[in-house]
């Protein structure tokens, strides 16, 4: 997860702890979703125990078919679940569930949305529950209405596009859209892993690093900060970045993909709705903190 004092309480609630990319043992939080034909390439029913994989750790689908052993922390209940799809809005160690696999790990408690987990890949038993388990657990599973916030099957189409300007000393298209910005840290923070901004919105973000970008990642650009200085920009292509809206506490995992000239700024495109309360009219954000996951080299 991210190095920070700013997300030590969100890390501490989501029962996570400081992981470098290469971690197979995980934490982050649960939702669940409406289980259907998934990324891994077959179709499987609220009843089937399964997860969607974060981006992340999708590693391009490697894990497709892997069992996970997941933990509440809450209440300490375990299931085993298999891998079936993967869930580009989840922030590192989080996982979407099935809506059988999310009421079997909380009591049949649908409407709390989400909880704190922590799991790890394989388990000595079957990954999915007999027929038989599966219909009595749904026949005690209370009805619901919640759908989660952030859902990768949503689409939305921007009331305006951001006209880019020029940027001589970056392959990266600046928007001409203006807008203030908070307050950076002080100078003698120069080492601090995580810096605030008041995110752009650019109803698109090119991939202008060259590198193959994982089809479930969520595309940014940043600019010079206390994180990175300008002439080390190009050495930010293809990390993985966490960001987190501080008004309402979301989180996501993004990854970079290019560039611009500023201070301290960051221009978000799908991950801008995500974050914000309203995902088909998002509200200003007015600010986020963000930082490179540890792991990267960063």
């Amino acid at each position: 997860m991210i190095a920070s004092n700013v997300l030590a309480i969100a890390l501490a609630v989501a029962g996570a702890s400081a992981a470098p990319l290469t971690k197979r043992g995980s934490g982050g939080q649960a939702t669940y979703y409406a289980a259907g034909l998934g990324a891994c390439g077959w179709t499987n029913s609220g009843s089937d125990f399964i997860v969607a994989m974060n981006a992340p750790e999708w590693a391009g689908g490697s894990h497709c078919g892997q069992t996970v052993t997941i933990t509440n922390n809450q209440n300490g209940n375990t299931q085993t679940a298999q891998v079936a799809d993967l869930c580009p809005g989840c922030s590192w160690g989080s996982l979407d569930m099935s809506t059988g696999l999310f009421s079997a790990l909380n009591n049949g408690n649908m409407d709390a949305g989400v909880f704190p987990i922590s799991w790890t890949f394989g388990s000595g038993s079957s990954a999915q529950q007999s027929n038989q388990q599966q219909q009595k657990q749904q026949q005690e599973q209370p009805t619901s209405t919640y759908t989660p916030a952030a859902t990768y099957t949503k689409t939305f189409e921007p009331s305006y596009t951001p006209t880019p300007s020029s940027v001589s000393w970056s392959a990266a298209a600046a928007p001409t859209v203006t807008t203030s910005y908070a307050p950076q840290p002080s100078s003698a923070s120069t080492n601090a892993k995580t810096v605030v901004s008041t995110p752009d919105w650019w109803a698109n973000v090119n991939n202008a690093c060259g590198f193959v970008q994982d089809a479930a990642s969520l595309p940014i650009a940043i600019s010079a900060s206390a994180l990175l200085p300008a002439d080390k920009l190009m050495s930010a292509c293809g990390k993985w970045v966490q960001v987190k809206n501080n008004q309402n506490g979301k989180e996501l995992s993004v990854q970079v993909v290019n560039f611009y000239e500023g201070d301290g700024q960051i221009a978000l495109g799908e991950a801008y709705k995500r974050l914000a309360n309203n995902y088909a009219a998002p509200e200003a954000i007015e600010s986020i903190t963000w930082g490179f996951i540890d792991g990267q080299g960063m």
